[in-house]
């Protein structure tokens, strides 16, 4: 055969061929272009649709919203997400002393709310300067004020013991008042405050007026020294025989004798929701084991050291409980002796 004149017949070409020859990384940057293209949209987005409109205060009492507000720092008009949160609320805490904790929340699309918690000035304490600041339950300072005349329900140190009754454990009643046997008379007769009344024994009513008077005279020359301080209306107790350094707003407080401090804290700590710190006068720290507290006008606590701390003001709520209105006199409990609390009543 002759196979000159035949043609061969055409090779096809797969399409595999023709595109394994276009560019390596084409599609994977195409693909990057359109993500940036998406980001970049979503930043314009943000930076133009998501701006701080209303800035919301919560919590606060003793500050005005307008002074947190512009202590943080934020204004109408910032980019909701890319304010600094943290910052702000820095500068919140460092601005407004009487602010313990800041949180700082952003809701779409316009809105941030800061909501604050306040402490309150705890104790009052004299710096080595002859100053006075308040501070908080944690040794905060918050402020320093003018020591103005004392407080009008201050408390002497009670005379000398002359009854003195056991308080077993379990509490029982501290004090016992005797009926006037002449219950019958016309003229009234005081309930003796004296414990040991029960058992026949009659305290020494003084027999004129000139020890009355002496005693007046000493309580009014210890009141400077035992006055509560009154701050926004409040009684706010002063912590004694401590001597902080000069302090600065917005920082923890050091003392010259830091373990008295730290003694007349753990005392608040442990006085902190039982109600009573509103009635103390007066703290007294100065031997941090020989803690005395004043009580109104009417009683002496002697709490001893920190050691059992939290069980002695338990104690201490139990024995307030049982006294009479009309008592006052020194209750003992530094356990010294037993593990019975005493109570001495003062004439």
């Amino acid at each position: 055969m002759n196979t000159q004149g035949r043609k061969s017949p055409p090779v096809r070409r797969s399409g595999r061929s023709d595109a394994g020859k276009r560019r390596p990384g084409s599609g994977v940057g195409s693909r990057l272009l359109i993500m940036a293209a998406i980001v970049a949209a979503v930043i314009f987005g943000v930076a133009i649709f998501f701006k701080v409109n209303t800035v919301e205060v919560q919590g606060n009492a003793i500050y005005s919203a307008e002074e947190i507000r512009s202590a943080s720092g934020i204004q109408k008009g910032d980019n909701l997400f890319t304010l600094n949160k943290e910052a702000a609320a820095g500068s919140i805490k460092a601005s407004l002393p009487y602010v313990e904790t800041v949180s700082i929340i952003r809701f779409l699309p316009d809105k941030i709310v800061i909501e604050v918690k306040e402490s309150d000035a705890t104790f009052a304490v004299t710096t080595d300067t002859n100053t006075t600041w308040l501070i908080n339950s944690v040794g905060k300072a918050l402020e320093q004020i003018s020591d103005s005349a004392p407080d009008s329900a201050l408390t002497a140190e009670p005379t000398a013991p002359d009854a003195e009754a056991p308080v077993e454990e379990p509490v029982e009643q501290p004090v016992e008042n005797t009926d006037s046997e002449n219950a019958g008379e016309d003229e009234a007769q005081q309930p003796s405050e004296n414990p040991d009344a029960a058992s026949g024994e009659q305290t020494q009513q003084p027999s004129d007026t000139a020890d009355t008077a002496g005693r007046d005279t000493a309580a009014e020359a210890s009141a400077a020294d035992n006055s509560a301080i009154q701050a926004d209306g409040k009684r706010i107790p002063r912590i004694l025989g401590v001597t902080v350094n000069s302090p600065t707003v917005g920082s923890v407080v050091t003392a010259t004798n830091p373990a008295s401090l730290n003694a007349a804290l753990a005392v608040i700590a442990e006085l902190d929701g039982t109600g009573l710190l509103d009635h103390i006068v007066s703290i007294n720290t100065e031997k941090e084991y020989d803690i005395v507290l004043q009580y109104d006008g009417r009683y002496e606590i002697r709490l001893g050291g920190t050691e059992e701390l939290s069980y002695k003001i338990d104690y201490l709520t139990v024995i307030l409980s049982k006294l009479s209105d009309f008592q006052a006199g020194v209750i003992d409990l530094t356990f010294s002796d037993s593990s019975e609390a005493r109570f001495y009543s003062q004439e």
